[in-house]
This record gives structure tokens, C-alpha cells and sequence, in this order.
């Protein structure tokens, strides 16, 4: 008998975009329509790209070919030709050529919330990523000369970051890699390129590095499109090792030495950190999306395995500390994918802004921080609660939900770790005063909100949190309270979403998991059975294929 993946996967079948409700009723509170290209990814996510991406982590890992027969030196990395032939497709659903005009950065996003499979989207992710920077910081030659080979349809390029360092880490001004231009061409040269995903894949690469007259730190720091070829065909750098990784076993991640590697420079030398995080911030609210993603499809698995799943007479499901369960990892879902489309709305909004930025660019940056903060966190602990609601099985390395786990945890790790967004983001509120701009916004949404009493208990509840906050960064060690600053907004920007998009979309069922959530994080002492039994109610909206069910 043949294999049916349905065997193992209950979700396959599923849109994960036309029938994930909560994601409709925030398209339409961002007045964001949906369009056939993402309908069409969210049905091919569940029906083939899982089941691919499954069998690539347990069985089709990516290896690097160092060395080619007639002795030269080849720095590929073999993938499977369906491996390959999978990332061509996702590309063909316009998640690249979306991104840059006249298409939306919007669909970008919104296609990664759809696939957030963390090794396939992190290729994607870091081409997009070159894109971005190139298109927006290159020269006119240089767009014209290699744009159009990312977005092609046939054997499009693919694109990758070179920024950590052994080193460094997060410490973009530790970088000791050097460039220097010989009065013709860029060349750079650092063996301690550390963690370099999509290496063997990528055909170019954003590369970081430091010129002689760069300053010492952070602003030393210049940023540099680099192919993966030289100009006679030859390898412009080497693959020194693959690393073997806990998860996102799809996407390549390696060492890379570049030795007098050909290299272009993007926008100017001054204004080169900034362009290195504008890119980091693409990419944190990639991050953000896709672990947000990973945990909607985590819980979606797990909440049909305890419906159809029976102990002591009944499903797992109408079990009340399973329907507790249910409804407050719904809750987490619903926040963090909420605050990270709504981070990448107000990117996309603030995307043709420069270095130094201004207002709007900054709130924009302020929520990528906070979406990474939350949607990590909240990836991390759905996964793996999850693999619980289904018991022993949940361990098991046959079943996808264990993979779904694996895949969280780097979310928390990549494009810098939780300390880090903290830091980044009290330095937004110190020095740029981007707490005002939060306020401002969240308060416009407040406004909005039809039901007085509540937006008058929200009001009291942003109030609270930024006066709270005001104190801290005031206080004689500020940055001992970085992480309990970023939760205790990202927690309140996060219920106030819930709350407006609740309110505009006339949804009972996400102004209960709203509710839910504001207890859970600010008043746990006014739980309501009640509204937990009316949220698990909620939840049959995951039921898709359960007839005769309409829950708002």
C-alpha cells in the first residue's frame, strides 16, 4: 500500500491562509486584502511542502562537495533535486519579486507566516534579504546587472547574510573582517565568517566588513554585496564546514572564508550600520512571522489529534484542564502572530525611509522587537506543549510535531538573541523616544474601539505599563530591567491588537481569547471559567473539515 501522508499529518489539507480565521479577521482590521498567489501557498504548504520539508530533516540533509573530480575547488552544497525543485516553487508563488516594487512587502510577509517552516523560509528569507539591500542601497549598474537574476522564474538566484563573526556574535563592531578597494573593485578578506546559512546555495551574498579609515565599534562597519562567483568564474570564497544542527536541517549553515573576495559596496561607508540592521530587522520580523507560523500549525496538529483522540470516555479536547490548555496556547498564537503582521505592516509602511530614519521607521523597528520578544517565546513554549497533548507520541521522531519543536527554539537565537532585542529596544525608547510613538499608536486603536468601558480599561492599562516603564528606564540601572521593559510592552501592545481587532470584526471568539490573554498576563486572579468554555467553542473554527460549524 502506498504511504498517504495524512497517515501522520492530520493538518494535510488544510489552507493556511484561506481557513486560518484569526489571520482573516487582521487582514481585514489592516484593510489588507488577500489574493489568489497567498491562497494558493497556503493550500500547497499543507499538501506538499510539509511533507517535504519533513522528509529533507529526517532523510535529505543538505552536504558540502568541497572538492570537484578534476581536483578544483567546488564549495557546493548538494540539496536534493526535490529539495531544489521545492524552493523553486515557493519562489514562483512571488515571495521574493513581492518584495520589491511595484509588488507588497505585505505579501512577502504574510507568505512567510504561510510556509514559517524555519529551514526552507530561512532560505528564503535571506534572499529576500539580498534583494532588499540591493535593490533599495545598490548602484544603478549594480541593480541593473543582478536584480533580475533573483526574480526570475527560471533557476532564480538565491541570496544569503554574512554578518557573525567567532568572534562577535551579535557584536556587528567586533567584526574583524576587512575590505579594501584597489582603485577598481571592493576586496574583502576575514576566514571567521561563523554562522553563514545558505552558504553553498546562495549565489551572493550582504556581507559586513571594515575598511581601513572605518572607525573602531558599531559605525566601523560597511556593508557589501558579494557574489558567490568571481568575474572569471572561479569561487569568490570557501565553504570551510557545515554545521550539524539541532533543527532547520534544510537550510545550510556553514563557516566562510573570504579571501580577496570581489565585493560591491551598498550605499555609503557612513551610513553602513545602518543599513546592516535595516537588513536585521527585515529579518527579525521574518523570524517573528515564521515562528509565529510554526506555532499555529503546531497547535492546529495538536488541537485535531485531541479532538479525535479519546481518554476517560471522552475526546481529549472537552477534557477542562485540556481545554484550558488549548485555549491559552490559542491565546499566545493569536498574540504573537497579531503583533508580528501588524510589525510588518508598519515596516512596509516605513520601508522607502532612510538612514537616520525617522519617526515612523523607528515604531516600526520598536514592534519588530517586540514580535521577535513575543512570537519566539511563545513558538517555543506552544511547540512543545503540543508535543504533550499528544502524549508519547509527541517524542517520537516519525510524527512532524517534534520537528515542529526543533524548528522554534532557533527563533529565539537568530538575528540576535532575547537580551539583544531588549537591548535594542531600550536603546529605541532612550534615545529616540519611541515610547511616545508606541503610545500614540496604541491609543489610536484604542479610540477605535467601539465598547467605551473596554477601551476605558485598555486606556488604564497602556497608561500603567509606560508609566511603569518610564520608571525603569529612569531608574540607576536601566539595563537590569531591559527584559521586563520589552515584555511588559510587547504583553500590552499585544492585548490592546487583540482587543481592536476583536471589536472591529464583531468576533465574540478572539474578544475571548483577548480576554484570556489580559488575564493570563496582567490579572490571572479574574479568570472565568465561562469564558474558557466559550473560547474552547472558539477553536472549532480549526475543525475545517467538520460540517454544520460556524463560530464568529
Amino acid at each position: 500500500m502506498r504511504f498517504d501522508f495524512s497517515e501522520i499529518y492530520l493538518g494535510k489539507g488544510i489552507n493556511y491562509f484561506a481557513n486560518d480565521r484569526p489571520l482573516q479577521y487582521l487582514m481585514g482590521f489592516l484593510n489588507q486584502k488577500g489574493n489568489q498567489q497567498l491562497e494558493s501557498l497556503g493550500s500547497f504548504v499543507s499538501n506538499e511542502m510539509i511533507e517535504e520539508a519533513m522528509f529533507i530533516d529526517h532523510y535529505a540533509k543538505p552536504e558540502l562537495i568541497m572538492w570537484g573530480v578534476l581536483d578544483n575547488r567546488v564549495n557546493g552544497v548538494w540539496i536534493s533535486p526535490s529539495h531544489s525543485r521545492l524552493l523553486d516553487r515557493l519562489q514562483k508563488f512571488g515571495v521574493i519579486r513581492s518584495s520589491i516594487p511595484p509588488g507588497s512587502l505585505m505579501t512577502h510577509f504574510l507568505s512567510g507566516y504561510i510556509i514559517s517552516d524555519s529551514g526552507l523560509f530561512c532560505t528564503i528569507t535571506l534572499t529576500m534579504q539580498t534583494v532588499y539591500a540591493l535593490n533599495k542601497y545598490g548602484s544603478k549598474d549594480l541593480v541593473e546587472r543582478y536584480l533580475e537574476k533573483f526574480i526570475r522564474d527560471d533557476n532564480p538566484w538565491y541570496g544569503a547574510t554574512y554578518y557573525t563573526e567567532i568572534q562577535g556574535g551579535s557584536d556587528l563592531g567586533s567584526n574583524a573582517t576587512k575590505a579594501e578597494y584597489d582603485g577598481k573593485t571592493w576586496r574583502i578578506s576575514g576566514t571567521d565568517k561563523y554562522f553563514a546559512s545558505n552558504a553553498g546555495i546562495a549565489d551572493a551574498a550582504i556581507v559586513t566588513a571594515r575598511t581601513k579609515e572605518s572607525p573602531a565599534g558599531a559605525r566601523g562597519i560597511r556593508v557589501f554585496f558579494v557574489p558567490a562567483l568571481r568575474e572569471d568564474g572561479t569561487a569568490n570564497y570557501n565553504i570551510r564546514r557545515l554545521k550539524d544542527k539541532l533543527g532547520t536541517v534544510a537550510v545550510p549553515t556553514g563557516e566562510v572564508e573570504l579571501l580577496d573576495s570581489e565585493a560591491y559596496l551598498l550605499g555609503s561607508q557612513e551610513t553602513g550600520i545602518y543599513i546592516a540592521l535595516e537588513i536585521l530587522t527585515v529579518s527579525r520580523i521574518d523570524d517573528a512571522i515564521a515562528a509565529a507560523g510554526i506555532a499555529r500549525k503546531s497547535l492546529w496538529e495538536a488541537y485535531l489529534y485531541a479532538r479525535r483522540r479519546t481518554a476517560f470516555g471522552k475526546p481529549l479536547a472537552d477534557h477542562t484542564l485540556m481545554q484550558r490548555d488549548l485555549v491559552e496556547m490559542e491565546a499566545e498564537v493569536e498574540a504573537s502572530t497579531f503583533l508580528s503582521v501588524v510589525a510588518a505592516y508598519l515596516f512596509s509602511e516605513a520601508s522607502n525611509d532612510r538612514p537616520p530614519y525617522g519617526r515612523e521607521y523607528n515604531l516600526a523597528r520598536a514592534f519588530s522587537h517586540m514580535a521577535k520578544n513575543t512570537a519566539a517565546w511563545s513558538s517555543d513554549y506552544v511547540t512543545r506543549y503540543s508535543m504533550e497533548v499528544f502524549g508519547g507520541k509527541g517524542f517520537l521522531h516519525e510524527f512532524p510535531v517534534e520537528k515542529f519543536h526543533r524548528d522554534a527554539v532557533v527563533t529565539s537565537i537568530w538575528e540576535g538573541t532575547t537580551n539583544i532585542q531588549a537591548l535594542d529596544f531600550l536603546e529605541l525608547l532612550s534615545r529616540k523616544n519611541t515610547l511616545v510613538a508606541i503610545r500614540d499608536y496604541l491609543s489610536t486603536l484604542i479610540d477605535d474601539i467601539s465598547d467605551k468601558a473596554l477601551a476605558g480599561k485598555l486606556r488604564e492599562l497602556l497608561e500603567d505599563s509606560t508609566d511603569r516603564v518610564m520608571k525603569m528606564i529612569a531608574s540607576s540601572n536601566p539595563e537590569f530591567r531591559a527584559r521586563d521593559i520589552i515584555d511588559l510592552m510587547s504583553f500590552t501592545s499585544a492585548a490592546i491588537i487583540m482587543h481592536a481587532v476583536s471589536s472591529k470584526a464583531g468576533s465574540s471568539g478572539i474578544m475571548d481569547v483577548a480576554k484570556i490573554y489580559y488575564w493570563k498576563h496582567f490579572k490571572p486572579e479574574l479568570r472565568e471559567p465561562g469564558t474558557y468554555e466559550s473560547a474552547a467553542h472558539w477553536l472549532e473554527w480549526m475543525d475545517v473539515r467538520k460540517k454544520g460549524k460556524t463560530v464568529n
